[in-house]
Parts: C-alpha cells; sequence; structure tokens
C-alpha cells in the first residue's frame, strides 16, 4: 500500500499535467514541446522525477545491512522453471542468446549512439549501447517496442543522473541477497521514461552463469491509467557475469486475465476514486495467476535473459 500511495500523488501531479494538454507521445525520447509553457511543465515534471528516483537510491545506500533474528524471514529465492520449449541461437553484434520460438521468429542486434546531452534533458542521457530488436513478436499491438539493450557499465555512472542512480540502485540490490523486490516502491529499470512506475508485481531474481538481475512485470504512465494488455510488460534488468555490462529488457506481454483493450474515459474516472484499490486488486489477480495467462510464458522469456552472454 505504501508504494501505491506514493504512487497515487505522483499521478496525481502528472494526470493534472496532462489535463493540460501535455502530450508525449513517445515513453523514451521527449518530444519538442510546442510552446515554451508546455516544455518548461515537462522539465519540472522529469526533474521532480528523477530527484525521486535519487532520493530512493541514497535511501538504500543509508539504510544499514539487515541483521536476520530468531523472528526475521529472509526471502528465499524461488526455483526458476527451466524452459523446454523450442528455440533457435540468435549471434549478433556480438551477443549470443537462445530466443524461444513462441516469443519471436528472429532477432538481430544494432548499435545506438550515445545521446547529445545538451540536445533534449541531460538527465536521461545515455551512453552508446547495443539493442536487439525482433522480427514477428508474439505480441504485436502493443505501446512498447520489444527490445533488449546493452550497455556499458561505466558509461551509464558518466552519463545522465537518471541511469547512474538506477546503475548504483541495481548494484547495491543484487549485492544484498536480504533485500525484498515487492516492499520497494519502485525497482531499478533502464532506459529512462519520462513517467512512473505505476506498479511491479512478479518480482524474482534470476541469476545464471551469464548474469544476474532481477524481472518483473511493470507498467508506465504519466497519468491515471487502466491495467491491460496494450500497456503492461515484462522487464529484465541486471549486469554482466563479469561486470562490465547493464542488461535492460522491454518485452511485451499479454494476459489472458486483462483486457486487449484501454479504458474508456468513462471508467477511468470511475478508479481514480479509489486508484490505490484498484491497482491492489489488479496486481492481487496477477500474483495468484502466478504466470499462467501470459503470452510469452515467464519461462521462455527468463530463459531468454539468462542465455544471454557478451562476448567483447
Amino acid at each position: 500500500m505504501k508504494k501505491f500511495a506514493l504512487l497515487f500523488i505522483v499521478l496525481t501531479a502528472a494526470f493534472m499535467l496532462a489535463s493540460c494538454q501535455i502530450v508525449i507521445t513517445s515513453p523514451t525520447v521527449p518530444p519538442e514541446a510546442e510552446d515554451n509553457a508546455q516544455e518548461e511543465a515537462i522539465k519540472q515534471l522529469l526533474t521532480e522525477q528523477a530527484a525521486t528516483i535519487e532520493s530512493l537510491t541514497t535511501q538504500v545506500a543509508e539504510t544499514p545491512a539487515l541483521v536476520p533474528t530468531e523472528t526475521e524471514v529472509i526471502p528465499e529465492a524461488t526455483e526458476i522453471p527451466l524452459y523446454a520449449g523450442e528455440f533457435i541461437v540468435i549471434e549478433s553484434g556480438g551477443l549470443v542468446f537462445k530466443l524461444p520460438v513462441e516469443v519471436a521468429q528472429t532477432a538481430a542486434v544494432s548499435v545506438v549512439q550515445a545521446d547529445d546531452p545538451n540536445q533534449g534533458w541531460p538527465e536521461f542521457a545515455l551512453p552508446e549501447r547495443r539493442m536487439v530488436s525482433f522480427l514477428g513478436y508474439n505480441v504485436p499491438d502493443h505501446f512498447h517496442t520489444p527490445s533488449i539493450f546493452v550497455y556499458p557499465l561505466q558509461g551509464l555512472y558518466q552519463a545522465g543522473q537518471i541511469a547512474a542512480a538506477t546503475t548504483a540502485r541495481l548494484q547495491a540490490l543484487l549485492n544484498d541477497p536480504a533485500f525484498n523486490l515487492q516492499t520497494e516502491d519502485d525497482l531499478p529499470f533502464l532506459p529512462p521514461f519520462n513517467a512512473a512506475q505505476v506498479f511491479h508485481v512478479l518480482e524474482e531474481r534470476l541469476d545464471s552463469e551469464h548474469n544476474s538481475g532481477i524481472r518483473y512485470l511493470t507498467l508506465y504512465s504519466q497519468a491515471f491509467v487502466g491495467v491491460d494488455n496494450f500497456n503492461i510488460f515484462y522487464t529484465y534488468q541486471g549486469i554482466s557475469a563479469d561486470g562490465s555490462y547493464y542488461i535492460a529488457a522491454i518485452l511485451p506481454i499479454n494476459s489472458s486475465l486483462l483486457s486487449d483493450e484501454e479504458l474508456t474515459q468513462a471508467e477511468l474516472e470511475a478508479i481514480m476514486g479509489d486508484y490505490v484499490g484498484y491497482l491492489t486488486g489488479m496486481t492481487d489477480m496477477i500474483k495468484m495467476d502466478n504466470g499462467a495467462s501470459l503470452t510469452p510464458t515467464l519461462a521462455a522469456l527468463d530463459s531468454m535473459m539468462m542465455s544471454l552472454t557478451i562476448q567483447d
């Protein structure tokens, strides 16, 4: 409830801005503002979100390590089911991974140039990175484009404020086995979005000989939004075994429990009266299902991410 209450405050402020017809069509690259007043309003929102992430990072760093007692319950690692389906091996751009046929037909790697901090918002700047793009991905109609990004770790620390803070948080989390993923207000996520993490659910640690990280389902928005198949996605946030790279995935998923249609304005207004309660109900339903209704399956996506090898 704590994380939903904080989110409610952030989304309320963002919704007020959105009601003033501030529209951003891309979650990753802020568009050109139509006028100076609009641009300043968006900048203020992004600055506040970056400050929130930084403050959460400070809280994590300043929290003393938990000392187990006789009554304390340390979260146990969940055994991740092995994927037994068919896959093809993708070798491209120095990356090798097993692509389950239920996820996509094929994939290829390209290089994305470093962001210019003098263009757009410097807080969002990212270093040069590799991007995995998919052909024939199994969820064709979704807000997000399925992608995997591989960032040089040290490059992230030298990039924008959000990238550096997120990298520090992820490293602290992975180094602390007692860190409870479920109780965090928000979890580390790259690339930075000009929106808030509405919720996270089905959180798990994933460890293999190639990388270590976390995966969870989430949804990002600038205002109140319904939990539906158009917006929710799977993400993996991890670090390569040699500590040189940060791996981030945005992979659309569908659930038979969720609607394929976005909520109407009337439906949105109805849930806004108790948005925290709405999110709690939806996330509880997803937890109870534990991934059984998902396409692609968690086993397929987890297996793909754990198999990713960087051959530099």
